[in-house]
């Protein structure tokens, strides 16, 4: 069921996107609202579901994390029995990432392993999971990606991303980081004096550690799970593969892709696909635009495409 928003929600859940921990006051002097009605109105956009939580972006690249996309068509399966798998796909630990929809493939996994050896590890575990309903499946691993503002909550075009990173360096957390980031991971917006009793630390001593942590761009930023299809949206999941073209003309399109109105989510992969881009539209002509847009553009640089409507967003957590 679609909801309306209007102007107000627009701009605290703007406010939202851009850093999820900024407090009421804060958000109110932004909007020029009270910190009463910026209250109200949060609470009832996590009412309506259309925000379901707010979650931390932690770079896992900068843990020593690799990121590995899977990608699963399943044959077979009824309704109930779908759902049941991606309830135990969601509940593995080393899921990142699971999203549901209608295409060449019906499901896609993110996962993360620090070595190519616990990946094919945990890739077996998800192929014996699937069992006999498993019909196809694929994967690429994660270059760099770009978390992009929801271009649809502003009138300007004002580039506001969170980047992720491959695997680069090795930080070590220590267990009472670990912890905070625990407590944070599907609550970006819990005050500091409630981190404080979780993790049983004084305050000054969380709020010395968080700071760190996104000074060491370990944390990325604090983002609201937006369910962009109560708003009337669909959400389109393009899958890109490269021509044989220049490097100069690849970092074109990307930077072409993250400036589109309609572009959300840019991830640079290699396997497969090249490219996968997160868009947000009215519906499957505008998409058809969007499409067309590109191809007419960067017909030297897209050699295949496919596409997946998303329907359901089961998990988004950068746990470890």
């Amino acid at each position: 069921m679609e909801n309306t928003i209007d102007a107000k929600d627009r701009k605290i859940l703007l406010e939202l996107d851009r850093n999820a921990r900024k407090s009421d006051s804060e958000i109110a002097k932004k909007t020029n609202l009270s910190k009463q009605v910026v209250n109200y109105r949060i609470n009832k956009l996590l009412e309506k579901k259309i925000i379901s939580n707010f979650y931390t972006i932690v770079n896992v690249g900068a843990l020593g994390l690799n990121s590995y996309y899977i990608f699963l068509q399943l044959e077979k399966i009824n309704k109930l029995k779908e759902k049941r798998l991606l309830n135990k796909l969601n509940s593995l630990p080393y899921t990142g990432w699971l999203v549901s929809g209608t295409g060449k493939w019906d499901a896609v996994l993110l996962i993360y392993a620090d070595t190519i050896k616990k990946f094919d590890e945990r890739l077996n575990e998800v192929i014996n999971l699937c069992g006999k309903y498993l019909h196809d499946y694929n994967f690429t691993t994660l270059i760099g990606s770009e978390h992009i503002s929801y271009k649809f909550l502003a009138e300007t075009r004002e580039l506001h991303s969170v980047k992720q990173t491959e695997k680069m360096k090795l930080i070590t957390l220590d267990e009472k980081d670990k912890k905070i980031l625990e407590v944070i991971s599907q609550n970006a917006r819990m005050p500091i004096t409630e981190i404080s009793k979780k993790v049983d630390l004084p305050v000054h001593v969380v709020n010395y550690r968080l700071k760190s942590l996104i000074k060491q761009k370990i944390i990325e930023g604090f983002k609201p799970k937006i369910d962009v299809n109560k708003l009337g949206y669909q959400w389109h999941l393009l899958l890109i593969q490269f021509q044989n073209t220049t490097k100069e003309r690849k970092k074109q399109f990307i930077e072409y892709c993250k400036n589109h109105k309609n572009i959300y989510y840019v991830t640079n992969t290699v396997g497969l696909y090249n490219l996968m881009l997160d868009i947000h539209v009215n519906d499957v002509r505008d998409f058809k635009e969007v499409l067309l847009d590109l191809k007419d553009n960067f017909s030297d640089v897209i050699k295949l495409y496919e596409s997946l409507i998303i329907f359901d967003e089961y998990k988004i957590s950068y746990l470890f």
